[in-house]
């Protein structure tokens, strides 16, 4: 009747339940982690199955007897032996006949027709101590799904180091319901049982057990028939009252959800653990950026300190020349040279301004690059260390999401992977000298290829900035010294000697503009150049940046739905039956 009532009221919530989970194994496929896959298909596997009771505890405890001890049956469902026999796990379920079905080399499943197997099933697992063969099977296919644990210890010994070690997975991971079992009492004293009850009791408590539930049987004298003695009936009277009559389906609907609601904070907690590595990695990549900035407003300082070194040079240089000129074209050196280039062709004022104007060209030309030597150096280092900060500040990056995380791991493997290659990049970048060469200066490649790694490119820099002087010395002496012949042409006893230093004034004035603005143009777009090349190198980065903010996102929306959804359901069932999740 019990089952009916409940199928009517309870087959919409079973439903919806198969629709949570559902939602939760399409959400542990888009993690992408294959243990929380298989946990969350268990999970949707034995959505109706019935209360699940799994038998936990080390070798030669006594788990088989105590599981047929627990059946009230004599035929000996569980094989029991001097030495250790279960070497597989049991699942003991309800059938109209007995019968052993092997489903995997560590799994086997036993029907047997006991009444109290339509509202349970059980579980035996192997010895704690020889568990870890068979631990994932048991951690992703059973301790998940379980609904109630049964810690079975050695009354004369319940302190065994790896029982309480998969208790603890337990009581963490999952917040399962744990009782626990002092079986063999038969084999020590009353006093020594009382002690060791009490003991346990205690050490449950250390471990996170507000109120432990400890029975204390014998099962050898259950089934030799000394009923009142072994203790079984105050564990099946425990599970008529709290579990079986009705109430088995209720709480394995509650505990199916406190299940997906485990697996969901899990997920809560991996996200969160994500959140906090995406947030770490945007501020990094913000301060990459502004490192990358700083560094070009630096190199472009030092353009400036630069130009002004050079231009220095060539001040001083043009101010010496002018006023050589401004001798040589008085009225009287003028007339001199006219009268002395009657007697010598060699003399005349024309063969001067040729010689004025190789001497000028020569002297501009050695002037200004005298006075780069130091300002190239220390533009050529500041180019240099963007890259090499950058190397330096990749190398220190923070990883919060470690590759072994339990679901995100692929994901930190990613990001590991992508950090690794921007080092890598970066370092390559660093060494390989083709990177500082100007796309427009490919024809000195090859002669400057040597000399930038050493260099750390004041080679590049120089042949920059002497492709620019040229054009400036080339500008001066090539269209300043014409304009000047020009004017010389038309001298007459040197009353034009003001409008030729005007000349020479404006072309020296019109080539320090021109030379400048190239300094600056060439320069600059040289420095923007090498900032760029190391941007593109985090493209990847920033690609992974997009899709993290992108998952983490839809990883959050899916998450919150599912945990209103599980909170729905949960005060449904408990308003409607006023049970609450086993506690």
């Amino acid at each position: 009747m019990q089952n009916i009532i409940l199928s009517q009221q309870f087959s919409d919530i079973k439903g919806q339940l198969d629709e949570l989970v559902k939602q939760i194994h399409e959400l542990s496929i888009e993690i992408k982690n294959e243990s929380l896959i298989t946990i969350v298909s268990e999970l949707r596997n034995r959505v109706n199955d019935p209360f699940m009771f799994v038998i936990c505890g080390e070798v030669k405890v006594g788990k088989s007897s105590f599981i047929n001890a627990l059946l009230n049956t004599t035929q000996e469902i569980c094989k029991v032996a001097v030495h250790p026999m279960t070497d597989t796990i049991q699942q003991i379920l309800y059938g109209e006949e007995f019968k052993i079905v092997p489903l995997s080399p560590v799994l086997k499943r036993i029907y047997y027709p006991e009444e109290i197997l339509k509202e349970i099933a059980i579980v035996d697992t192997p010895g704690t101590n020889t568990i870890i063969q068979h631990h994932q099977e048991i951690t992703e296919k059973f301790i998940p799904n379980s609904d109630l644990v049964v810690f079975v210890f050695e009354a004369k010994n319940p302190y065994r180091q790896s029982a309480w070690d998969l208790f603890q997975y337990i009581n963490e991971e999952w917040k399962k319901k744990v009782i626990f079992v002092l079986q063999q009492k038969d084999l020590i004293n009353d006093v020594d049982l009382k002690t060791n009850i009490e003991g346990l009791r205690s050490f449950a408590k250390e471990k996170g057990v507000t109120h432990p539930i400890i029975f204390s049987v014998s099962a050898k004298m259950e089934l030799e028939g000394m009923k009142q003695e072994s203790g079984f009936d105050e564990l099946r009277n425990y599970i008529l009252e709290h579990i079986t009559g009705g109430k088995a389906a209720i709480y394995k609907l509650l505990n199916n959800l406190n299940t997906a609601d485990q697996i969901t904070l899990r997920i809560d907690q991996g996200i969160k653990l994500r959140e906090e590595q995406y947030r770490y990695d945007r501020e990094f990549r913000k301060e990459i950026q502004e490192t990358l900035d700083k560094q070009e407003v630096n190199s472009k300082s030092h353009i400036d300190l630069l130009n002004k070194s050079i231009l220095a040079g060539y001040d001083s240089t043009c101010f010496k020349f002018k006023e050589e000129l401004d001798r040589n074209i008085s009225f009287f050196s003028v007339l001199k040279r006219g009268f002395l280039g009657i007697f010598n062709k060699s003399d005349n004022l024309q063969n001067w301004l040729t010689e004025f104007s190789t001497r000028f060209e020569k002297e501009i030309s050695t002037s200004m690059r005298s006075n780069m030597d130091t300002g190239v150096h220390n533009l050529s280092e500041s180019i240099h260390q963007m890259s090499q900060i950058l190397l330096l500040k990749i190398s220190q990056s923070k990883t919060i999401l470690k590759n072994d995380h339990e679901l995100f791991s692929e994901i930190a493997k990613n990001r590991s992977n992508v950090m690794s290659e921007l080092i890598q990049t970066i370092h390559d970048f660093t060494n390989n000298p083709s990177n500082y060469i100007p796309n427009d200066y490919s024809k000195i490649s090859s002669s400057l290829a040597p000399n930038v790694t050493t260099g750390t490119g004041i080679a590049i820099i120089g042949a920059i900035i002497t492709a620019i002087t040229h054009g400036a010395v080339f500008d001066i002496t090539g269209g300043v010294m014409t304009t000047l012949g020009l004017a010389f042409a038309g001298i007459s006893l040197g009353f034009n000697k003001r409008k030729i230093i005007n000349k020479f004034d404006q072309g020296v004035s019109d080539a320090r503009t021109l030379f400048t603005e190239q300094i600056h143009n060439k320069l600059n777009q040289y420095v923007n150049s090498i900032k760029s090349k190391l941007e593109i190198n985090f493209d990847k980065f920033d690609q992974h940046l997009a899709e993290e903010q992108t998952a983490i996102n839809k990883l959050n929306q899916s998450k919150h739905q599912i945990q209103q959804s599980i909170s729905q359901l949960q005060n449904e069932i408990v308003s409607k039956t006023g049970l609450e999740p086993l506690q």
